[in-house]
């Protein structure tokens, strides 16, 4: 099975994001839905960027192990902070704000049904490589 690239999940989570906002404001057509599914969507694909750009970092020959100690604590206390703040002072609803931040999962989900149904995943089953 093909190897899924990190930039694929990334760009699939960014059309879920879209996608599913311009869907969340059509159907409920109130925007505290719209805001709880967005915003929560946004801080996740935010979260997945900066946890990329943290591991690709380490995995340079000059990356120091006491900077993966900072830096991974430090984003997650950012994450929670910004799903406390959102969750305390904005007007949100649980359903959609949980949807939203299971975003990253879907992506995930999503590109492996892809790879899954390529056409070069079947030419190599065929071939038995």
């Amino acid at each position: 099975m093909k190897e899924t690239k990190i930039s694929d999940i990334e760009r699939i989570n960014v059309a879920i994001l879209v996608i599913g906002s311009f869907l969340v404001i059509a159907i409920m057509r109130d925007f505290k839905y719209l805001f709880s599914f967005a915003v929560a969507s946004a801080i996740m694909t935010l979260n997945f960027r900066f946890l990329k750009k943290i591991i690709e970092g380490f995995l340079t020959a000059s990356a120091r192990k006491i900077e993966l100690a900072i830096k991974l604590p430090a984003k997650f206390l950012i994450l929670v902070g910004l799903v406390s703040l959102v969750v305390i002072y904005g007007d949100i609803d649980v359903v959609f704000f949980l949807i939203g931040l299971s975003t990253v999962f879907i992506a995930v989900v999503i590109s492996q049904f892809v790879t899954l149904w390529s056409p070069a995943a079947k030419r190599r089953q065929d071939n038995g490589a």
